[in-house]
């Protein structure tokens, strides 16, 4: 892939790997894993490890051939370890790092409704739980360094999921090659990157409502919503979280995953949905 816009910086790059909501791996050319994050190993457990075998754990049987293929996949059917989410999805890209070749992953769990959400939590397969597995404190998870500063890049710049990166005032400060493509800027990046975020959201509740959820930190995981692609609308689903510092929100970690369901009705926040 080609990189559409700068990268975040290393402390926002290294921050956006470790905490984010969906799971993230890289493994080398024959599907090994160099590196994971906290969400890849809650969903994974030891099959995120370094040195696991990742695509045979996710009940991936082509792995050879998509490496051949070489083309981004998304929402290939998955299995995960976890018992409460034993299955989702992933995505994979395929790329260069100091002339080695790697694969990167994005792996997304299916809740039973999404957070923020109209009804009452239920349960234990809901997408409050799956954040709460995440946010878990798990001294056996070690943060990834700036040695993996490099890898992270070839994930931004590879791995078919669109990042984006708000800041506080809802400015769009960091977007990868997947999430411009995604509202259609890939010709024009500047129309989007730099811009508030409200205008690629086709409902302007929602956002809204996000907006105030960002600077709370409070999180926004498996969200179906629809995005604006010159005019059109594309449906996605969110996972996002916030890097709060104090009151200050100092960026999102927004990843925003092609619907594998399109046809699946548009999630409501709270506010919107006064019936429940």
């Amino acid at each position: 892939m080609t990189t559409m816009a700068k990268h975040p910086s290393a402390e926002q790059l290294l921050d956006l790997f470790n905490w984010a909501s969906p799971g993230m791996l890289v493994t080398d050319a024959e599907g090994v894993v160099v590196l994971a994050n906290k969400a890849a190993t809650e969903l994974l457990k030891e099959h995120a490890a370094t040195g696991a075998e990742l695509p045979g754990a996710l009940g991936i049987n082509d792995h050879a051939a998509l490496l051949t293929a070489g083309r981004p996949v998304e929402n290939i059917d998955a299995t995960f370890a976890h018992p409460r989410f034993p299955a989702g999805y992933a995505n994979v890209g395929f790329g260069e790092v100091d002339g080695a070749t790697y694969g990167f992953w994005a792996l997304r769990p299916v809740t039973s409704h999404p957070t923020p959400s109209p009804r009452a939590a239920e349960g234990d397969t809901t997408a409050a739980a799956w954040i709460a597995e995440v946010d878990r404190p798990d001294e056996a998870y070690r943060p990834v360094g700036e040695d993996a500063v490099p890898l992270i890049k070839g994930y931004y710049d590879n791995c078919p999921v669109a990042i984006h990166l708000i800041e506080e005032d809802g400015t769009v400060a960091h977007a990868n090659w997947k999430d411009i493509a995604i509202v259609g800027a890939t010709e024009q990046p500047d129309t989007y990157v730099g811009h508030h975020i409200r205008h690629i959201y086709a409902d302007q509740e929602v956002v809204e409502d996000f907006l105030g959820r960002w600077g709370e930190d409070a999180p926004i995981i498996d969200f179906r919503a629809d995005f604006l692609n010159k005019g059109e609308r594309v449906p996605v689903v969110i996972f996002s979280t916030a890097r709060v510092e104090g009151d200050t929100l100092k960026n999102t970690r927004c990843f925003v995953f092609s619907d594998s369901h399109p046809d699946r009705e548009r999630d409501k926040v709270k506010a919107l949905d006064l019936a429940f």
